[in-house]
């Protein structure tokens, strides 16, 4: 191997040590995505956020160690304490023995986009600065229902229900047609609701 090869080598050493430790320091942010077929004309991409965060572990090493343990004993055959003897007993634990850091990491995913498809149209609605969406349908249309904490529809990024005067917003997404409706205070999801304070949740068409 020639010095300019091996001068190329340690370069590559090098960058994949920075990128490595770079790695261990800063949390990777990478975007997932899933699409699911709801009906014959409609179906719904899911975008994920991924988080994987690095961190070190500090972990004990155990091994396998002996104590001896000494005792005396006496027969006291011409008095107190005479005619002894020490006898010597090996007994084996488990225990500590050191500590090594370990490399770990944690990756955490969240939904914060939802992008509907009827035909050639695509829907986007982005709730990843509002709260919590989840879907379902409801008579061959897809329903988007989207809670937040300020209206107690949603908590730790789990979505919360819409019942016991809960704040939610809904999309119908149908063949035909798109309907966005509100309830607060009241049972059942209208079109405009007064007891209903958010800020609401738009969607937008987009061309992607």
């Amino acid at each position: 191997m020639n010095k300019i090869n091996v001068i190329a080598l340690a370069l590559v050493m090098v960058v994949l040590l920075s990128i490595t430790a770079l790695s261990q320091l800063s949390p990777i942010i990478d975007t997932k995505s899933k699409t699911t077929q709801v009906t014959p004309t409609i179906s719904l991409e899911e975008k994920d956020t991924c988080i994987t965060t690095f961190y070190n572990e500090v972990q004990n090493v155990y091994s396998n160690c002996i104590h001896y343990l000494n005792s005396t004993g006496c027969l006291n055959t011409t008095g107190p304490n005479t005619d002894c003897s020490v006898t010597q007993s090996q007994i084996n634990y488990s225990c500590k023995t050191g500590e090594i850091t370990a490399a770990k990491n944690t990756t955490e995913c969240s939904s914060n986009k939802f992008i509907v498809s009827i035909g050639k149209v695509k829907k986007e609605v982005d709730f990843s600065s509002w709260g919590v969406c989840v879907n379902s349908t409801e008579n061959n249309c897809l329903a988007i229902t989207c809670g937040t904490l300020k209206g107690g529809s949603a908590r730790n990024g789990i979505f919360n229900g819409c019942d016991g005067g809960k704040s939610c917003q809904k999309f119908l997404f149908c063949e035909d047609s798109t309907r966005v409706l509100y309830k607060a205070s009241r049972s059942d999801f209208i079109y405009e609701d007064p007891t209903f304070h958010l800020s609401k949740l738009a969607y937008q068409e987009v061309t992607q």
